[in-house]
Formats: C-alpha cells, structure tokens, sequence
C-alpha cells in the first residue's frame, strides 16, 4: 500500500498521507513519495492547485515515524527497503516535503482531518489555506523530549504568527485546539468533520477559476519579499505584475468580463 495517495482531479491534485494506522507518521516511504508529489505538483503545468490531507478521521500526521528514522540516520541500522535507501542516500529529502529548500509556487490546500503533532504541525507551515476539522489538535512537542522542531516551525512560525501566539506553541509543547488554533491564525477555517473534504474541494475549485499565473506571482511575491526592505519589496513585486500583465490570461480577463462570460485561463 502506497504511503502517499496521489490523485490528479482536473487541474487539482490530491494528496493524501496514507499510513492511517501508523497515525500518518512520516517513515521512509512518505518522506519519497512525499517528495516525489510535490516535485510533480511543481512541473505538471497541467495542475493549479494542490490539496493535502490524510486518510482516516483521528490523524492528520503525528510528525515523524522516529522508531524507524532515527537509527536509519544514525547508522544504527542498515537500510532495508528502496525507500530507505533513498532517504539514507539523499539528505535534501526532509526539506524537500517541507517545502524548504525550493518554494512550490502553486497554491496548497490542508484538510486538516485530525491531530497535527511534531511534523503534522511543521508541514501544514508550508501550506497557504488551512481547512481544519473541528477535532483538529495542534502542537509542536518536541522540547519536552529535548529536541526542537527543527523542520521549518523555528523560522517559519513567527514569521507566519503574532510573537507571542507563535512562542506559545514553540515553547509550551502544550496542545491547541482547532477554535484556538482558528483564533491564532494558524488556520483558516474550521468546519464539521464530515464536511472536511467537501469545503477543500470548494476551495480547490475557486483556486482552478482564477488566472494560474496570477495565483502564482502573488504567492511568489509574499514568500520573497517577505523579509526584504520596503523599497526592494515593492520593486519586486512591480516586477511580477508587470510579467503578468503582459501574460495572454491578462488580456482573456478583461475580455471575458466585457464579453458576459467565463474567463478561460490558459496559464500563459
């Protein structure tokens, strides 16, 4: 059984951590084909938008699968799968599927179904809209064991959140709930379980009906000019929209508003 799910729905794809039994903790096999997803989400022209969620309703991802990580990476053992080997082989991969090492321009969805512990919480950060079940809980717990969150959250976090709702989760191990973490902003959204999927799918379908190459210069501009200065920020982001607006999406646009109809969007 594969331990990532990847489905193409049109120009959505839908990702899915598939270890429900296992809490959805990221072993070998979800760190690769993690990866691998998103590298395809990344090339494909063909898909807008990406939706990433988990099976089964108690789990989104208790972070990593550390039994079996660990003594991997520490040479405690030897590797026993493809899987494993590939990860011993190729460090970059833990950045890889958190979106660290290169930005994935294309809008991400969570649907959040469960508890996002450790790496849960540290991969939603590399996520733009946020859709949590209302059982969601959220928490970075890893100084009560004496390590850090270390997978983006120690950079990521406070960049993304006011100081003191940022330090709170950072520092206190405790867990939130999905009204808290909504409050905090962690979250977009929180909804009735069994209206999860259903409320991701009416997001991903929004994200399909807007220009693709707008959609991805203005989430170019916010992750690159978000620590630079005023000036350099605003000259950059002058530049996107001037790529942009010489796209053939920017004149469909205004055609298709004076036309009465449905822009088609080309992503050119």
């Amino acid at each position: 059984m594969s331990a990532i799910l990847f489905e193409k729905r049109g120009q959505q794809a839908w990702i899915t951590l598939n270890r429900p039994q296992s809490k959805n903790m990221l072993d070998a096999d979800m760190f690769v084909e993690l990866a691998d997803a998103w590298q395809e989400v990344r090339e494909d022209d063909g898909i807008r938008v990406a939706v990433l969620t988990a099976a089964g309703n108690v789990d989104f991802c208790a972070g990593g699968d550390l039994s079996r990580v660990i003594p991997l990476w520490t040479g405690a053992r030897a590797p026993e799968t493809p899987a494993e080997e590939r990860l011993l082989a190729d460090p970059m991969i833990p950045d890889r599927i958190m979106l660290k090492g290169e930005a994935l321009y294309k809008p991400v969805i969570a649907a959040i179904n469960g508890r996002a512990l450790g790496g849960g919480t540290e991969l939603l950060q590399a996520t733009d809209i946020r859709i949590a079940a209302e059982h969601a809980v959220f928490a970075l717990p890893e100084p009560r064991v004496g390590v850090v969150p270390g997978a983006g959250s120690m950079v990521r976090l406070a960049r993304q959140l006011p100081w003191a709702h940022a330090m709170k989760i950072l520092l206190g191990g405790e867990p939130i709930n999905a009204p808290e973490a909504l409050a905090m902003g962690l979250v977009s959204e929180v909804v009735a379980a069994d209206t999860l999927q259903a409320r991701a799918q009416q997001y991903a379908d929004n994200v399909c009906r807007q220009a693709p190459l707008a959609l991805q210069a203005i989430k170019r501009t916010a992750l690159e000019t978000h620590t630079l200065p005023w000036a350099d920020a605003f000259k950059y982001e002058m530049e996107q929209a001037g790529m942009v607006m010489m796209s053939k999406d920017a004149r469909e646009g205004p055609r298709a508003f004076k036309e009465k109809r449905t822009p088609l969007f080309t992503g050119e």
